[in-house]
C-alpha cells in the first residue's frame, strides 16, 4: 500500500495529533504488575516501557512515509 493512501493519510495524522512536546507517545500498560517498577527515565511512569515500544513503532512509521530528503540526521 502507498503512503500516499487515505489509511496511512490518516494513521500518520493521528500520529502526529497525539505526539507529545518530547517525542514521545502515552500508551497506558494494561499488563498486571508483577514486576518491581524501577525508572528507566523515560516519560510516562509506570507505562513507560510500554510507551518506549509504541514510540519505537510511532517513529518507524513516520520515517516510513518520510520522503529521503526530509529526514536530518544530527
Amino acid at each position: 500500500m502507498p503512503v500516499s493512501d487515505a489509511g496511512w493519510q490518516r494513521g500518520l495524522d493521528f500520529l502526529l495529533c497525539t505526539q507529545f512536546e518530547d517525542g514521545s507517545w502515552h500508551v497506558k500498560s494494561r499488563a498486571f504488575g508483577f514486576q518491581p517498577y524501577f525508572e528507566s527515565g523515560f516519560p510516562h511512569g509506570h507505562d513507560q516501557w510500554i510507551s518506549a515500544a509504541a514510540s519505537s513503532w510511532a517513529t518507524m512509521a513516520l520515517v516510513d512515509a518520510a520522503e529521503p530528503n526530509e529526514i536530518t540526521v544530527r
